[in-house]
């Protein structure tokens, strides 16, 4: 049969890939991208097998392996053709009281319309055990055969995290997880078995002994420990396991190969060895890649293929290293929205303990700066996607992968904040005692005024009654006028500190505004701010290269990068600096931030292939008054090799 004739047999959906772009990133293959899913042949198969022959199976692997993809690109289609209905659930903590065990019996409705599959409807207040057992309670497929429902449970690990966040998820996983109990180990649950003690006559409703079912549980790895401990519970936990692994090399070119249109074999083992690390030519079958990881480099290559107007991936497209690809992915995804919409993603797509989380559409588009072209812009370039889930849409990131990159960017970015609100707050300390100080000086300037002025009525009248001496008068005059005077200037030191203090709570904005111009990649405005500044021709920067002996898989030198201002031309006093912030633009390091404060010296390093040919330091003052300046280098000029 072919793809085309397969493809149409299996429920509708949108495809993740074509033939242009073949590569889905950080998304999963769907059922409907069965023919772009290269490379797990084997896997495939074996899953296949285990899943076949017993009633309960669990897929575990490491996070970026492809386990959703093995699913529904791999596994599903076989299993349609043996008769076997997949159903594919993806649990959905989000209301405030889940109803799980409901969810489970609404995602086999709504597959089994896709698939044109005739199940039996589910009454509310039973459980899956009497839905599964009921007599007559079978499902037969559009060729009017009988079918055995496949209970899929994808990133089942969701139930040890957001399944246990407050006491009503966790109620709603508990009933849930005793359920699934009773069906893996066939045995009807304790409510039932009461009630037919009492009425007997009930039970020739169910059938004991036939279990036309299946489940299937995908879970990370590294929640396996967690999955054990509901062994009392589901001895059959530990019979029945497929552990995916890594690819080798082999089986990676096979994923990348499939576009010879768009990549010759020689550049794909190129980049089969970037994604593998590999610096020793180890053989092909050696190698470990990561599909996931495999899948964004391939994208990113070919958007870039895109970009330069070029007909095919070469190997000069290839720079930086894993990390720098999924966070050079992430900056660009976000670098032409607002501020507000990264804020979003990394305060409210991430949890405190950097899960990842999910929101409504409705709950996101309340949040400052985000707007529905904004979550379009985002879902396009695959760093969130949507999901329908009981009715509701909702946001969340594409993959467990971007989890670290997002984290950090908002680690960075709280970092930032706290140390611009730390400086706030003792400016604002500082200037509150000096005012309070003020205050009091005024107050007692203006009682020594009303004194003095007292005295100086007392000494004029008791002059003009003892002598009616012109001169006393005039005495006194010059001593009200002097307190007159004292007390302008106590008036106007209080607002020349009021102004200080203004003028240092706009410094401090101005650097901040400066930062979230180059995180975000507003140039524009990013080069508006640095030209009101005053440009710093005192400070002198140096660089320093140091050789790491090894080349990327391109063939250039990789270094280890040293920036530095040299200490002698650094100003002291009053006028001594308190931040340093490195502004970079590189094709590797694009809008990046290196921050050094005087516990490190000012100093900063990278590790690299290319010297960066122009760098913005913005350098700020100890003195939260004086507006902070810029300094421009060229670093490959400075660098002392």
């Amino acid at each position: 049969m072919r793809v085309e004739e397969e493809i149409s047999q299996i429920p509708a959906g949108l495809p993740t890939v074509n033939t242009d772009n073949p590569w889905p990133g950080l998304l999963a293959f769907r059922e409907v991208d069965q023919g772009y899913f290269q490379g797990r042949k084997a896997e495939t198969e074996d899953l296949f097998r285990l899943v076949i022959r017993e009633r309960l199976s669990v897929l575990f692997g490491l996070s970026g392996l492809g386990k959703s993809s093995l699913l529904q690109a791999g596994l599903f289609p076989l299993l349609r053709r043996e008769t076997i209905f997949p159903v594919y659930i993806r649990l959905d903590f989000s209301a405030p009281e889940p109803d799980l065990v409901g969810e489970v019996k609404d995602d086999i409705v709504r597959e089994a319309l896709a698939a044109h599959i005739e199940a039996p409807p589910a009454k509310a207040d039973e459980t899956l055990w009497e839905y599964f057992h009921r007599q007559d309670n079978d499902f037969w497929n559009a060729r009017n055969r009988p079918v055995i429902p496949l209970l899929v449970f994808d990133q089942f690990e969701e139930i040890f995290t957001l399944g246990c966040v407050d006491s009503n998820r966790a109620r709603a996983s508990e009933a849930l997880i005793e359920q699934l109990a009773d069906l893996v180990e066939g045995r009807p649950p304790a409510r039932l078995k009461a009630r037919l003690d009492e009425h007997p006559e009930e039970a020739k409703a169910f059938s004991f002994s036939h279990h036309d079912y299946k489940i299937l549980l995908s879970i990370r790895e590294d929640f396996l420990p967690d999955l054990e401990a509901l062994r009392a519970r589901m001895p059959a936990l530990a019979l029945n396991r497929f552990r995916l692994r890594r690819m080798n090399g082999e089986a990676a070119v096979l994923v990348v190969n499939q576009a010879r249109h768009l990549i010759d074999p020689d550049v794909a083992e190129q980049v089969v060895r970037f994604v593998a690390a590999d610096q020793r030519r180890l053989p092909l079958a050696d190698l470990e890649v990561e599909p996931a990881l495999l899948s964004v480099v391939c994208r990113e290559l070919n958007n870039k293929r895109r970009n330069l107007g070029e007909s095919k991936i070469t190997s000069g497209l290839l720079a930086g290293s894993h990390e720098q690809v999924l966070t050079g992915l992430y900056e660009t995804s976000v670098s032409d929205l607002p501020i507000e919409v990264r804020c979003f993603v990394e305060d409210h797509l991430l949890t405190v303990s950097g899960y990842r989380d999910s929101v409504a559409v409705d709950n996101a588009l309340s949040e400052p700066g985000v707007t529905r072209e904004t979550i379009d812009r985002l879902v396009e370039r695959r760093l969130v996607r949507r999901e329908d889930r009981g009715g509701v849409q909702r946001l969340e990131l594409t993959h467990d992968l971007l989890c670290g990159v997002v984290r950090t960017s908002r680690d960075r970015r709280l970092q930032i904040e706290a140390t611009e609100n730390e400086r706030r707050a003792l400016l604002e300390t500082q200037e509150r005692e000096k005012l309070q100080r003020d205050r009091q000086n005024l107050k007692r300037t203006r009682v020594a005024a009303a004194l003095f002025l007292l005295l100086t009525i007392a000494a004029v009248s008791a002059a003009s009654w003892a002598i009616n001496s012109r001169a006393a008068a005039e005495n006194a005059r010059r001593i009200a006028e002097t307190a007159r005077l004292e007390a302008d200037k106590a008036r106007l030191d209080a607002e020349h500190q009021r102004k200080r203090a203004e003028s240092a709570v706009k410094m401090i904005q101005r650097s901040l505004l400066i930062r979230q111009a180059a995180l975000s990649g507003d140039k524009e405005n990013l080069s508006k701010l640095l030209s009101s500044l005053d440009q710093n021709t005192t400070i002198r920067f140096a660089s320093r290269a140091s050789d790491l002996g090894y080349r990327n898989p391109s063939n250039q030198e990789v270094y280890k990068f040293d920036l530095y201002p040299e200490p002698g031309t650094l100003p002291a006093g009053q006028d001594a600096v308190a931040f340093i912030t490195y502004l970079a633009n590189h094709p590797t390091f694009q809008n990046t931030l290196m921050i050094a404060g005087a516990d490190r010296n000012f100093r900063v390093s990278y590790i690299g292939w290319g010297c960066l040919s122009r760098i913005v330091a913005l350098v700020e003052y100890k003195d939260p008054t004086r507006s902070p300046t810029v300094a421009e280098f060229d670093m490959c000029k400075e660098l002392n090799w």
